[in-house]
């Protein structure tokens, strides 16, 4: 366990940086630019390796009984999370009006698993990443943060739905092998 939540700690903490303009402000200045986004890749990495192999270790003690109906939504959710994670990458309207897709994404990905499994395990890591993505909204919409452009184009949305449900075709047929689990 202590590998989750040390893997955790690293991608979650890197990631609340941003969120405080002062701290990140004064990281790039130590650091330059690159070496401000060298630091931030390599330790948003370590910590995503140290998830994966944590999660794996990790206890699976029942906390509570896994919903049955999360389980039932997860394909549509997964679908919809996936795309919503893909149209935060075009400068399409759906990220304008969606202001967040990809911490939408993350937040209902998180949450149909974290109701889906029920274990320890994904009470830490599901929970995690909710409670964080959730942060990271609130945070990004009172910092002003916007999303969009003047070039945004139905056919960016239509590119990025396409993209987001190619991706979850994938991790849906690749999931039974990743992860150990047939989501279906």
């Amino acid at each position: 366990m202590a590998l989750l939540v040390l893997g955790l700690v690293l991608l979650i903490g890197a990631h609340l940086v941003p969120a405080n303009r002062r701290l990140r402000a004064g990281l790039a200045a130590k650091l330059g630019e690159n070496g401000y986004k060298g630091a931030f890749s390599l330790i948003s990495l370590a910590g995503l390796v140290l998830i994966v192999i944590g999660y794996g270790q990790a206890p699976r003690d029942q906390i509570f009984q896994a919903s049955e109906t999360a389980r039932l939504f997860l394909p549509v959710g997964m679908a919809i999370a996936f795309i919503l994670m893909a149209t935060a990458y075009v400068p399409g309207r759906l990220r304008r009006l969606l202001k967040h897709p990809m911490l939408a994404g993350v937040l209902i990905w998180s949450v149909l698993h974290l109701l889906a499994n029920g274990d320890l395990a994904s009470n830490v890591l599901f929970g995690s990443f909710a409670v964080w993505s959730v942060f990271a909204i609130i945070s990004a919409t009172r910092r002003g943060q916007r999303i969009g452009s003047a070039r945004e184009s139905a056919m960016a949305d239509l590119g990025g739905v396409a993209a987001g449900l190619i991706v979850f075709a994938v991790v849906l047929y690749l999931h039974p092998f990743l992860f150990g689990v047939s989501p279906l």
